[in-house]
């Protein structure tokens, strides 16, 4: 199991998360979302608005990072990890691996 409490509760407290996908020709391309949901254990899932060139990019090859951090409690943060799919108006993302930041 990657995610921890902690992370879980980043996830729910960061005012913003940084998604990064690979295009084909793998270049990174990062974008900031308003939030995420833990939506089973190692899944989160964000809703698409717009995300044209994200969606393209997990279509082509899934790959992700998810960047949270958060000034709360003194700075700390993480980097996970994984792989992400498109379903049902959604990006869900798989973490493998989490690594922290600070």
């Amino acid at each position: 199991m990657v995610f921890t409490d902690e992370i879980k509760d980043m996830v729910a407290k960061a005012p913003f998360i940084t998604i990064v996908t690979v295009t084909i020709d793998g270049d990174p391309h990062a974008i900031v979302v308003g939030k995420g949901e833990v939506k089973e254990k190692d899944i989160l899932g964000f809703g698409i608005y717009k995300m044209e060139k994200t969606q393209q990019n997990i279509k082509s090859n899934g790959k992700m990072q998810v960047v949270l951090a958060t000034m709360e409690g003194g700075p700390k943060g993480f980097r996970l990890t994984g792989k992400a799919c498109i379903e049902d108006k959604q990006v869900l993302f798989k973490a493998e691996k989490a690594e922290a930041l600070l």
